[in-house]
């Protein structure tokens, strides 16, 4: 995307962020369009294709065309002729002789141990390993993004916590003094009371910072530059989140996961470079043909080329005997390659499927707890109203009131966290399964 591009969206984005939300599936957009990864990652896909091109050549013959021109100089020599019929003699003095060429080759590789149709299969493996890497690199600007957007709603969330306990703790302060003044409490109540408002514009403060912090990562995440410009997450209410059986989950690991495919490709280079190695081993047959001509100067090479050219035709057979051990061990060193990227594969494979089950577990798991937090908010909040209405009746502490208070704003907190977690890990579920990036597919591709 150039500059002027890249600007005009910035300018919209700031227009339209100060006025409402933005979702995720709009902030991912975003970051599709301007994260410079990804376009590095299309140029490494197009070079690959290059590459596939060129892979070709040593399938097709070789056409070169040639001509030279030359002039040779020497010492004065003269040279005497006897001519019967005129009875006299004809001298002639030279001192350089002069010699043009031209000629037209074509040269074509029978066999030469399937070398050059292992190199193009090479070729189009490393293709893919570049569409892949390009898709882990998009799966992981998208993760990045929902990563930091979950965080700045989480941010946002608990600053507005904090605000509703900083509101709460002003509303308490103010009741308390007027309940002070009439003497029906004591000093020690609105002595805890306003250090209950001060813990509250504390909460405050942090909480602002920390959605300072969370605005700049996201920007950042999208690959756009920060002026300080506003925006708001907004999310659904939290849903449960269908989780994959451990041998869904399994499937989609090793049929969707780039990481695991780019493995597998890996040991299939392998096999590759070993058929290579062996191949070298293997007799080559070529076949050429030339076609070429040679005159004095520039009109008797066009004669010769009429008239007096000369046709080449050449088949050779090559056959390494030996040289020296370095056949054999490129072989045996391709060998050994091919058993590492197997082994890389198993290892990785494993790994992915303990990250995975545990995702599952800490989804599973969270599915059972946030119906008990947001049940728990609703518990807290039924509390605090109480409480709040036996303080005004005298029946109740000022400490009771405090306790029914922190308990609110904790189990929001505990809400709110719980929820951002769960919903980070689905993404990283996702993510490993290699599905995450089809859920933003654009209409282009």
């Amino acid at each position: 995307m150039n500059f002027i591009f890249s600007i005009l969206i910035l300018s919209v984005f700031i227009s339209a962020a100060v006025a409402q939300g933005y979702d995720l599936a709009e902030c991912i957009g975003i970051a599709l369009d301007n994260k410079q990864t990804l376009y590095s990652a299309e140029l490494e896909v197009q070079s690959a294709e290059k590459g596939v091109t060129g892979s070709y050549s040593g399938l097709l013959p070789s056409v070169n065309l040639s001509t030279s021109s030359g002039r040779t100089h020497y010492p004065e020599q003269e040279t005497i002729s006897l001519d019967f019929e005129n009875n006299k003699l004809d001298t002639s003095v030279s001192r350089s002789t002069s010699s043009m060429s031209t000629g037209l080759s074509i040269n074509q590789t029978l066999y030469d141990g399937g070398r050059s149709f292992n190199t193009v299969r090479q070729a189009r493996t490393n293709l893919d390993i570049a569409r892949l890497n390009q898709r882990q690199t998009r799966i992981q600007v998208i993760q990045n993004v929902a990563s930091s957007y979950y965080g700045l709603l989480q941010a946002q969330q608990l600053l507005d916590v904090a605000e509703k306990n900083l509101n709460l703790s002003e509303q308490q302060v103010d009741l308390v003094q007027k309940q002070f003044d009439v003497g029906a409490v004591r000093k020690t109540d609105l002595l805890k009371a306003d250090v209950a408002r001060g813990q509250a514009k504390v909460d405050v403060l942090n909480r602002k910072t920390a959605l300072d912090n969370a605005r700049r990562q996201l920007f950042n995440d999208m690959g756009m530059q920060d002026f300080g410009q506003s925006i708001s997450a907004v999310a659904d209410e939290w849903t449960d989140v269908q989780v994959p059986s451990s041998a869904d989950a399994l499937e989609l690991l090793k049929t969707k996961n780039p990481s695991l495919l780019i493995q597998q490709s890996r040991i299939s280079l392998g096999v590759l470079q070993v058929k290579m190695a062996k191949g070298v081993r293997l007799p080559s047959l070529g076949a050429s043909m030339s076609y070429s001509a040679n005159g004095e100067n520039s009109d008797a090479l066009m004669e010769a080329v009429k008239d007096d050219w000369i046709v080449g035709m050449n088949l050779s057979l090559s056959v390494p005997l030996y040289s020296g051990s370095r056949l054999s061990t490129n072989q045996q060193q391709a060998k050994l390659s091919q058993q590492k990227s197997e082994n890389d594969y198993i290892t990785y494979l494993n790994d992915l499927r303990v990250q995975v089950e545990l995702l599952r577990k800490s989804l599973e798991n969270y599915s059972e707890i946030i119906p008990i937090n947001q049940s728990v908010v609703v518990s807290a909040e039924e509390d605090l109203k109480l409480v709040q209405a036996r303080y005004s009746l005298g029946s109740a502490t000022i400490l009771e009131v405090l306790d029914a208070q922190v308990s609110l704003i904790r189990s929001n907190s505990n809400l709110i966290n719980t929820v951002h977690n769960a919903r980070i890990r689905e993404k990283n579920l996702k993510a490993i399964l290699g599905t995450l990036d089809l859920d933003y597919q654009t209409k282009e591709e």
